[in-house]
């Protein structure tokens, strides 16, 4: 009896910090990379990159 109580609170504190967690990332994944893109400079950084690499991806340039 006491394990199932002990696993419902288990559960009740991570289902509060689960929206938290995955807010967090999808921000960190997927909002701030599309936001680095649109920044000039690291456009410019990019294609310097991949002028770079010694070898054609497909696509990439």
């Amino acid at each position: 009896m006491t394990e199932k109580k002990e696993s419902k609170s288990f559960l009740k504190k991570f289902g509060k910090w689960a929206p938290i967690i995955g807010g967090a990332w999808i921000v960190l994944n997927i909002i701030a990379p599309l936001a680095l893109l649109r920044i000039p400079a690291v456009q410019e950084y990019l294609v310097a990159l991949g002028n770079k690499l010694p070898f054609n991806i497909p696509g990439l340039g």
